[in-house]
């Protein structure tokens, strides 16, 4: 449920967030969304050079499908972006259903696998020319970021890590409503306490993603090799989800879904005219970059 927040105003960055999970982009797009959006090919580029440090002629064509990448995005995204935007305007002053919300992170979820629809046969094509020395930085890497994020999933007592996740989420909220009073605050402490702590499940799935691609470049399979394993990998989720998990985040989200629709309904007036000052400026920032194109 906290993507909808972390992701809208991502969504105008969404063709390189959605490749990597860049927190310097994340907090720029949440700062200047159409400054990241203008950035987005360039960290696309400069996360894909971390894991496997190019040649110059890779980066050149990583920078190039960037570009491509991004006009699609601009011509086919942003207005549906700003549609979703114009909606949550037309509410006005009216408190969000949990249906509601949950549509709304259906249609976040839907730019989520768009953008990575159309990243697959790019990343197909640059995995099959990765040489052994590049698989090898990137074995490096990834094992690297997941210690890093096994070893913060486990800092602090069981109470702690849920009350960093509250923090992150009220965080999120604030982004967009302004500071929460303390019975809002309460309304979110309270949903996470119901909710289970998925980490471990997470870093199962991306250990999982790891390795299937890792070993699809130690096999050397072709582009349309790959490609078809990478969308499975990385668009129909579902396909390989086990269903407990499924079911989990499901119910995570639900709880969390009812909790913000409780807190809309309780939204000061300084708060609906920060939500509403933040859709005007995302709507502002697309058409800064529509228009610009």
């Amino acid at each position: 449920m906290d993507r909808i927040f972390r992701m809208f105003p991502a969504l105008l960055a969404a063709a390189a967030l959605a490749a990597c999970s860049n927190a310097t982009m994340t907090r720029l797009a949440y700062s200047n969304a159409a400054l990241a959006y203008s950035n987005a090919g360039s960290a696309l580029a400069w996360t894909v050079d971390d894991y496997v440090d190019m040649s110059d002629a890779q980066e050149a064509w990583v920078r190039d499908r960037a570009s491509r990448l991004m006009d699609w995005h601009r011509r086919e995204e942003l207005p549906r972006a700003r549609k979703i935007l114009e909606g949550m305007l037309a509410k006005g002053d009216k408190p969000y259903s949990a249906e509601e919300l949950a549509a709304l992170q259906g249609d976040v979820r839907g730019f989520y696998l768009r953008v990575m629809g159309q990243l697959v046969p790019d990343m197909a094509e640059f995995l099959a020319a990765t040489d052994a020395e590049q698989l090898a930085r990137m074995e490096r890497k990834l094992a690297k970021d997941n210690h890093e994020f096994l070893k913060e999933s486990v800092r602090g007592t069981p109470e702690e890590r849920r009350k960093r996740r509250v923090h992150r989420f009220i965080g999120h909220l604030e982004a967009w409503i302004g500071s929460l009073d303390d019975a809002q605050r309460q309304v979110v402490a309270s949903a996470y306490g119901e909710v289970p702590d998925l980490t471990e499940e997470l870093l199962g799935e991306r250990r999982y993603r790891q390795s299937e691609v890792i070993a699809l470049v130690k096999s050397k399979a072709t582009k349309p090799e790959m490609e078809p394993q990478l969308r499975r990998l990385f668009v129909d989720m579902d396909a390989w989800r086990r269903p407990e998990y499924r079911d989990e985040v499901r119910a995570r989200d639900a709880k969390l879904q009812e909790a913000v629709a409780k807190i809309s309904a309780t939204l000061s007036a300084k708060q609906r005219a920060a939500l509403q000052a933040r859709i005007r400026g995302l709507i502002a920032d697309i058409d800064k970059v529509t228009s610009a194109s």
